[in-house]
């Protein structure tokens, strides 16, 4: 606001004004806005914020779940190309880890709580094999696997499931 001393008569935006005892500048025909007005205009930028802030955190939340999918993701491939190589019908052969360990323990797949052979029906915790950074987080990792037909043959079918807090 433009503060001048009393009596005086001056040009304010391009309209004559003059001053109250207060000494503030007065626009002559114009008396301000209603609170009517001024509260809806506030309801309109308050709506206007929250609808910005709403996105942004939409955005924030779908990232970090995204990235926790692609995290998932990432691991169970890794331990499903692992156990492409525990494929056998000779689980007397050497397995997969060499012929340091005692035939049967070769063909136990690191990191499996379980203790069995690495494609034996049943659920598997691999939680092990995950970051150390991932399981202080909660997160788990299991794979199950399943007697399947394959025409005159049976396979073993597996599905991984990787489990996280949050979003």
């Amino acid at each position: 606001m433009l503060k001048i001393k009393e009596n005086l008569i001056l040009t304010c935006c391009k309209t004559t004004a003059t001053l109250e005892k207060t000494g503030y500048c007065l626009v002559k025909g114009k008396n301000g806005y209603t609170l009517v007005e001024t509260m809806i205009s506030m309801l309109l930028v308050a709506t206007i914020v929250t609808s910005v802030f709403s996105m942004v955190l939409t955005a924030k939340v779908g990232s970090v779940k995204s990235g926790n999918q692609g995290k998932a993701h990432l691991f169970a491939r890794q331990q499903a190309e692992k156990l492409k190589a525990y494929i056998s019908a000779d689980l007397a052969a050497p397995g997969p880890r060499g012929t340091a360990l005692p035939s049967p323990d070769n063909w136990k797949f690191p990191g499996d709580t379980s203790g069995n052979y690495a494609l034996a029906p049943g659920v598997h915790n691999v939680t092990g094999n995950l970051p150390g950074s991932l399981v202080t987080l909660g997160w788990t990792m299991t794979y199950n696997v399943t007697t399947v037909a394959c025409g005159a043959k049976t396979c073993q079918k597996v599905d991984f499931t990787v489990g996280w807090p949050g979003p």
